[in-house]
């Protein structure tokens, strides 16, 4: 699904063409080919998920599909949105509302696979390219907490035989902790542990937008290879799976992990707090150095910054710097986002920052998503209220905002943001 949400961009080498006069943002704002921004089927958002969408029929509603989106343009309206279920050959019209809202319903036979393709045309009469924006999707009987718990054994045995390649091919592509750390951290805890020994209870499944979380408990015993000492910790944790092209795989693991405990920071998403206050094995990736220390409240490799940051038209922030600088009219360079020029109504984004929306409130976001940014010169419906994830490169880095008041009439805007330096998704 990464390439359903890439936006075709503006070769770099027009811009000097442009004009002393024709700023950065006023070429932006012209583009007029419409972008897609958000797609739901039924309560699952397409850009959680890979490039093959498989639902349960425990997802329909009705024994229907509703498909729910929303499409941008810069410049002129969405006249028309057409969806087809067979590689192009028919098309069929969406209802179409305000601000590029959009709702296509059907009803799907069980276990077809359906080669599901979306366009969008403005009443300028450019089209989205249909190509950018297909995808296969299935709807299957299979009892998904059933797959869920197959292949949380299958993590399981693949990990007991410090099988890397074999654990890896159960992690989704839309893993949301880092999934090169985990990869990584196997390495270095089948380095650092051997005899390891696990025994799970799975307690209860919860299915919701497609996502299985199972709660589990667990006892484990693995012995250090640095001393030879033996170490056993017992917990409850959480991991969630979503079903794609190959099956049901892993999305995100909370803290305390079974897998990948060599790098904590970096692969857990939340922390069970069920767990708060026990005991948990811990592995330093570079000396080895294991031992059993008291699981915490966060996670996080490094501490993330927040704060609440106001910028008037021409004044950009950097949150690597932390430093407000004034850039004039133009593209943002210096920082990674800025109000634009009084009455523009634009919040302009620096090359390399890409976005897209999350809910509010930021204080309840653990972490940003691993997928679905958007590649735009700025952010679009800004408005007090609105919160986004911040993908910035190089790096990527990660941040997430919540603005507070946005004036375009005079080019002011105050945001909240949460930042992490370390380079990681977890906040």
């Amino acid at each position: 699904m990464k390439r359903f949400f890439a936006l075709i961009l503006f070769l770099v080498t027009l811009l000097p063409s442009i004009g002393v006069q024709a700023a950065w943002w006023e070429f932006g704002r012209e583009s007029n080919e419409p972008a897609i921004t958000d797609l739901r089927f039924n309560s699952i958002d397409a850009a959680r998920l890979d490039d093959t969408m498989v639902m349960g029929t425990e997802d329909l509603q009705g024994g229907l599909i509703i498909v729910r989106g929303q499409v941008q343009v810069g410049r002129g309206e969405i006249g028309l949105v057409e969806i087809s279920l067979d590689e192009g050959k028919t098309w069929n019209t969406a209802t179409l509302a305000d601000r590029g809202l959009f709702t296509w319903e059907f009803r799907p036979e069980i276990g077809r696979d359906y080669p599901f393709r979306v366009r969008a045309t403005s009443t300028t009469g450019v089209s989205t390219g249909p190509e950018e924006h297909e995808f296969h999707l299935k709807v299957t009987s299979a009892d998904g907490s059933f797959e869920a718990r197959e292949a949380f054994g299958k993590l399981l045995e693949a990990y007991r035989n410090e099988d890397r390649a074999g654990f890896m091919r159960y992690v989704s592509d839309s893993f949301e902790g880092d999934a090169s750390a985990l990869d990584d951290a196997l390495m270095n805890d089948f380095r650092w542990l051997d005899s390891i020994a696990i025994q799970t209870n799975i307690t209860r499944v919860i299915s919701n937008s497609g996502l299985f979380e199972l709660y589990f408990t667990y006892n484990r015993q693995v012995r250090s290879t640095r001393n030879g000492q033996f170490l056993k910790d017992s917990a409850a944790s959480v991991v969630g799976f979503r079903r794609g092209s190959g099956g049901m795989k892993l999305v995100r693991m909370s803290a305390p992990l079974i897998f990948g405990v060599s790098d904590t920071g970096y692969i857990a998403t939340s922390v069970t707090g069920q767990a708060v206050g026990q005991n948990v094995l811990i592995v330093d990736p570079y000396t080895g150095g294991a031992t059993t220390q008291s699981q915490g409240t966060t996670v996080g490799a490094t501490s993330s910054t927040s704060g609440t940051q106001s910028l008037i038209s021409g004044e950009s922030y950097n949150f690597d710097t932390d430093s407000v600088a004034n850039e004039g009219p133009g593209p943002a360079t210096q920082g990674d986002l800025k109000p634009e020029a009084a009455g523009m109504g634009l919040v302009s984004l620096r090359s390399g920052v890409s976005f897209q929306p999350i809910a509010c409130p930021i204080s309840t976001t653990a972490s940003a998503p691993a997928a679905g940014y958007i590649a735009m010169p700025y952010l679009m419906n800004v408005q007090a209220g609105n919160c986004y994830a911040l993908e910035i490169l190089p790096g990527p880095k990660y941040a997430v905002i919540e603005i507070v008041s946005f004036n375009p009439g005079v080019g002011s805007l105050t945001f909240r943001y949460k930042y992490q330096p370390g380079g990681g998704r977890n906040f």
